[in-house]
């Protein structure tokens, strides 16, 4: 660790800090990011891209009452090894230890948590308000990257606060252009007269001139429009202007004195700001420089070559359930011309991007906007293509409403691929596919599914292409799969599920990764002297009534197993199958529990959620002894009574 970090406490301890001091710590801080990410795995390429932004806002505005917000939280590494963390960075991304997002449980200074994109400036607009009605004086900063602006909440907070007229500052991180060719004098030249006092003071008293002057409503307005078009023709931020924001920049935001000064200037200002400066993801480390998108979330690599760190090959070769779906869904685009898929700046994490290169007409980024991503695609399924739609479960919450009003209530066919369904591991509660199940399940003529490899998982997904009679969804986990002959997966029929073996004393239903951990349970079950049956439900909605009410006829306690949250899922709706049958059994229901489940392995993620296998098998036990199925020590097992 550099020395200089080694004494940052708090952010006030920046604020002294020469230039010279300045870059020392920049270089501190890209240091140890690397250090640690290259053990722990974590947000590189985005962090190493604002660590001079970070040094510099650290330094400018004092941080014990001006608020900083950072968008998403990608980029947020060196904030943190700023306000009092660095000690403690080793623990990143493990369980109990630094989080790899902003969250206002870890520090004072994470004034708003932040999993998602899109959301800082419509947060900094709420505190403004807030700030003014309690007649406080502080600043509020909010940091958006280029791919978070694509998000249309960030152009609604724009759209008010111009309105509003609000004091605030958006610096607006853009690493998606080359510094050169924009930092140039002519740049530096149009950003020195926007900051100078002397062109402020003349453009303000100008325009205030021209509405006392007769005629004056037509004087302002020319002078507006001279203002107007001289900022136009020689800056790319006109349409910020248009909003109702004062623009600054762009500016190269890797030059600390140059963003220093700027943000001197642009501080004392009223009104809202954007300072645009120019960045470079992984900047300062050439592997991450080089490839943005491979280094922006890592596991452990080597520091000095960038290579990552693989584990051992075993025994058997697994492979990515986002890689054997987008396999199979370019088999289909290969038979189909008219299949499309589309996602929301996640055409790499769904395993698409290979196809864009093949298909760039039908494979479509539509940026941060998941309810565009799903409207578009409703759009699509009118003309007769057939629109897959993939995306992380945690990220399609956003577009419920348009799920259910430009989909579902028009009976489209469109598909949704839901990516890294369940618990998720070290990104933590905000990238929990918890509840989906629950979400979808509530929407009319939606169907479910939920493959418990990726065999059946590529039976699902060339089930939902041939599937038109409305929207359609298939969720499956981050992680690998080794099953991938569907050959050995009996075909996918509608609302039907998969006896994997029968039983006359417990029936264990289960979905996805709780399949196998159903399975795993089942034999000690059967060692201690029960007949266990296994179902594989497939079908989320519409499930198959027949088949478990059939089993909760005979069985003496049915249990469900999911890894989606409890209420609302695949054990509610069982239970509303029996209920509507008038069939009634004892029934245990595991899914994740009522609360937000901390970062940690997946593993450690199980476990906390009392979804491990030993834990399951623990409670079973518990219940059947409750029903009398376990004699007293000594005597002969009983059966339970029918």
């Amino acid at each position: 660790m550099g020395k200089l970090l080694d004494h940052i406490a708090q952010p006030q301890d920046v604020q002294p800090l020469s230039l010279k001091e300045l870059e020392q710590l920049a270089q501190d801080c890209r240091d140890r990011i690397i250090e640690v990410t290259s053990k722990q795995g974590g947000h590189l390429a985005s962090s190493l891209g604002a660590v001079e932004l970070t040094v510099a806002l650290f330094k400018v505005f004092n941080l014990k009452q001006d608020r900083l917000l950072w968008d998403v939280g990608h980029q947020a590494y060196a904030h943190k090894l700023l306000t009092g963390r660095s000690e403690r960075f080793e623990t990143l991304s493990q369980k109990g230890g630094i989080k790899k997002f902003l969250s206002r449980d870890e520090s004072p200074y994470d004034h708003f948590g932040a999993g998602h994109a899109s959301t800082s400036i419509s947060a900094g607009v709420g505190m403004v308000v807030g700030r003014d009605l309690q007649e406080q004086p502080h600043q509020v900063i909010a940091v958006i990257g280029d791919g978070a602006m694509t998000g249309g909440l960030a152009f609604e907070a724009l759209n008010h606060n111009g309105f509003l007229d609000k004091r605030m500052l958006v610096v607006y991180s853009d690493n998606g252009m080359s510094i050169d060719p924009n930092v140039g004098a002519l740049s530096k030249f149009i950003t020195r007269i926007s900051i100078s006092k002397p062109y402020n003071i003349i453009r303000e008293e100008a325009l205030e001139m021209a509405t006392k002057v007769p005629f004056s409503k037509t004087v302002h307005t020319g002078f507006q429009r001279i203002h107007d078009s001289v900022k136009s023709f020689w800056s790319p931020g006109m349409l910020f202007e248009q909003l109702g924001w004062r623009y600054f920049g762009p500016i190269n935001g890797h030059n600390l004195k140059d963003l220093v000064d700027l943000l001197e200037h642009v501080k004392g200002l009223e009104g809202p700001i954007v300072v645009h400066a120019l960045t470079q993801k992984g900047k300062g480390y050439k592997p991450a420089e080089g490839d943005a998108f491979k280094y922006h979330g890592v596991k452990p690599f080597v520091p000095e070559s960038g290579e990552f760190i693989t584990k051992k090959p075993g025994t058997v070769k697994e492979t990515s359930y986002s890689k054997v779906f987008a396999d199979k869904l370019g088999e289909l685009m290969e038979q189909d011309p008219q299949v499309t898929v589309s996602s929301a700046a996640m055409i790499s994490g769904t395993g698409i991007i290979g196809l864009q290169r093949k298909y760039p007409e039908r494979v479509l980024d539509v940026g941060i906007a998941e309810g565009h991503a799903v409207t578009s695609a409703a759009g699509m399924a009118t003309t007769g293509i057939k629109p897959f739609v993939a995306i992380y479960s945690t990220f399609l919450q956003r577009a419920l409403d348009h799920i259910i009003h430009d989909v579902a209530v028009q009976h489209l066919p469109v598909r949704f691929m839901l990516d890294r369904a369940g618990l998720v591991g070290a990104d933590g509660p905000t990238h929990h596919g918890a509840y989906d199940l629950t979400y979808l399940r509530m929407i009319p003529e939606m169907v479910v599914m939920v493959p418990k490899d990726g065999a059946e998982l590529r039976r699902m997904v060339e089930f939902s292409h041939g599937y038109d009679d409305g929207p359609s969804v298939v969720r499956y986990p981050r992680g690998d799969t080794a099953s991938l002959d569907e050959s050995s997966v009996p075909p996918i029929e509608l609302g039907k599920a998969h006896l994997l073996q029968p039983g006359r004393d417990v029936a264990l239903l289960a979905v996805g990764t709780m399949v196998a951990v159903a399975e795993e349970v089942a034999e000690p079950l059967q060692a201690d002297g029960f007949s266990v049956a296994v179902v594989n439900g497939r079908f989320v909605k519409p499930l198959d009534a027949e088949r478990i009410t059939a089993l909760a006829s005979t069985v003496h306690l049915l249990v469900t197993l999911e890894e989606n949250t409890a209420h609302g899922g695949f054990g509610s709706g069982v239970l509303e199958v029996l209920s509507g049958a008038g069939v009634t059994v004892p029934t245990q229901v595991f899914g994740i529990p009522d609360r937000f489940i901390a970062q940690g392995s997946p593993d450690q993620q199980r476990e906390d959620a009392g979804l491990s296998a030993e834990q399951v098998l623990a409670k079973i036990r518990e219940r059947l002894f409750v029903l009398h199925a376990y004699p007293r020590r000594g005597r002969t097992k009983q059966r339970m009574p029918a």
